[in-house]
């Protein structure tokens, strides 16, 4: 499968290097297409890998997967070209986090608890499939579950029934066999806002491997 990866840092190359390791023609993108973390990321890889800017990955990719910061993400889209990503499946990884007075950061008002990032990154590319998934996690869990022991879950929610199925397909080459369903895309509110629990998780172990697991029983 064409998938173009929009995004050089840690999350963007882990998930670029994984979908190439799979077999896919990945093409990891920066904006003008001339980053050196992502010739760095290319010089590393045997084949059926490529970089260019977002524009070009919106062009190569059947798939496109949205994994740069937050602030940063709906300029992401438009300089992708909305017309470019028409009909594609879109994976928003993005988390609405503002960095700018540091660590922790802190939600983006006007991207969080009335809606999300994922439904801000679907107006902005309305023909687009779009798709929230992964953002809950680490980058290395994120390819890789089996690196945490014991069972852990992923979230999916989305719009459109088919675009969940590839999304449910590409998670399960990673190695996830029962992602959880939230239903639509405004399930993305609660997955985003889970962020701030994350934060706090991570601050208090001190590291990053850890994962949510939702336990379901019969109904009462």
């Amino acid at each position: 499968m064409k998938i173009g990866v929009l995004g050089t840092g840690m999350v963007g190359t882990t998930l670029a290097t994984r979908l190439v390791g799979l077999g896919h023609d990945v093409m990891l993108a920066s904006r003008d297409g001339r980053s050196e973390a992502a010739a760095n990321w290319l010089a590393e890889q045997a084949g059926g890998a490529a970089t260019g800017s977002f524009a070009e990955a919106a062009r190569h990719g059947e798939v496109i997967i949205l994994a740069v910061r937050g602030d940063a993400a709906l300029a992401a889209i438009a300089a992708s070209g909305p017309d470019r990503l028409a009909g594609k499946v879109l994976l928003n990884i993005s988390n609405p986090l503002d960095f700018s007075q540091g660590f922790p950061p802190r939600m983006i008002p006007e991207l969080s608890n009335t809606t999300s990032l994922s439904e801000a990154v679907q107006a902005a590319a309305p023909a687009a499939r779009v798709v929230n998934s992964l953002n809950t996690m680490n980058a290395a869990l994120m390819v890789n579950p089996d690196a945490l022991a014991g069972a852990h879950d992923v979230f999916v929610c989305g719009d459109d029934e088919a675009a969940k199925e590839v999304v449910a397909g590409l998670l399960g080459e990673f190695g996830w066999t029962a992602p959880v369903d939230l239903g639509p895309l405004r399930a993305a509110r609660g997955t985003e806002g889970m962020m701030p629990v994350w934060l706090a998780l991570f601050g208090r172990l001190g590291h990053a491997n850890f994962n949510y697991r939702i336990n379901i029983g019969a109904k009462p």
